[in-house]
């Protein structure tokens, strides 16, 4: 079946930090942080709309195989007419997604000693995590 492109496409994306440390004799666990912030860029007198993305996985855990931390921002367009809130919406909802599902292929090509199976970061849910961070958000705001 022929698929349709997405409203939002990926235009960029810029790795700031990457810090992996693998443990061969560690626990396979995860305990997963991430913040995100949406960022309005202004690249060849164009504005592209973008997320500030960072993740810390296992910061505070002690023996475990994977110790990730990262800062990236990720570039987006949009094709077609879309209101503001619509455009909000799809960048959070969509580009999160898409941006934490890079993150977990970079870091899987990235991992050289560990086995494959113990490579695969988990699903998060996305959904919760932007809800409470416009909760906590609104919550300092009040």
């Amino acid at each position: 079946m022929k698929v349709n492109l997405s409203q939002l496409q990926l235009k960029e994306i810029h790795i700031k930090e990457f810090i992996l440390e693998e443990n061969l004799e560690g626990q396979n666990k995860f305990s997963i942080d991430m913040d995100f912030e949406p960022i309005l860029i202004k690249k060849n007198e164009k504005d592209f709309d973008g997320l500030l993305v960072k993740v810390k996985i296992n910061d505070r855990l002690k023996n475990v195989k994977l110790k990730i931390k990262t800062e990236l921002v990720a570039i987006f367009e949009f094709n077609g007419d879309l209101s503001k809130e619509k455009r909000a919406m799809m960048l959070l909802y969509n580009g999160l997604s898409i941006v934490y599902g890079f993150l977990r292929g970079l870091i899987f090509q990235k991992c050289s000693y560990i086995s494959p199976q113990d490579r695969i970061i988990p699903n998060i849910n996305i959904a919760e995590l932007i809800e409470k961070t416009v909760d906590r958000e609104l919550s300092k705001e009040n």
